[in-house]
């Protein structure tokens, strides 16, 4: 069914439409890859480049990446890529589902799904690095249910109390 079949004047999306989910994804998919790798996002340059070696030619440019991040082309409409496109911006993410990630609510659940659960071994493969974490495993699997509970409540309290105190001694450096 075409736009302005379905009264949005001027024919194009309705807010919050296609081209705003594409948007809404890219920004999850850069907002996970910057916290994987010290809180920098992927430049549009730096992905570009990386999706067209995966491709082995030229499928996609800087400028359409922004387009997309944004949901509007360069005339300010929103943004209508290929599919072909999306599938190849999805595996510059390593995401095999490609276009249907971008496109298919159901399957973009699903994927964002996998992905916190991916991200979540990578904290988990970190934290038993540590030699201190491990030790605390080991004693808290004695533990009761009610104890575990609580522990995990202090753990959840003593991390807040540092991010807080690194957030204001940050503050300091800064010259706040």
């Amino acid at each position: 069914m075409r736009a302005a079949a379905r009264g949005v004047p001027g024919g194009g999306e309705p807010p919050g439409g296609r081209s705003a989910a594409i948007a809404r994804r890219l920004d999850g998919l850069m907002a996970r890859e910057a916290a994987a790798h010290g809180g920098r996002p992927p430049a549009y340059r730096e992905l570009a480049d990386r999706i067209n070696t995966m491709a082995g030619r030229d499928v996609i440019s800087r400028d359409t990446i922004r387009n997309l991040h944004l949901g509007l082309n360069q005339k300010g409409q929103a943004s209508n890529p290929t599919v072909e496109t999306l599938d190849w911006l999805g595996r510059g993410f390593g995401i095999k589902a490609g276009a249907s990630y971008f496109l298919d609510d159901a399957r973009a659940a699903v994927v964002d799904e996998q992905l916190d659960q991916l991200a979540a071994l990578g904290g988990l493969r970190q934290a038993l690095g540590n030699d201190g974490v491990v030790s605390l495993v080991q004693r808290a699997s004695a533990l009761s249910d009610g104890s575990l509970r609580v522990l995990l409540a202090l753990a959840e309290n003593l991390r807040e109390v540092e991010a807080h105190a690194s957030d204001r001694n940050t503050g300091q450096a800064d010259g706040g």
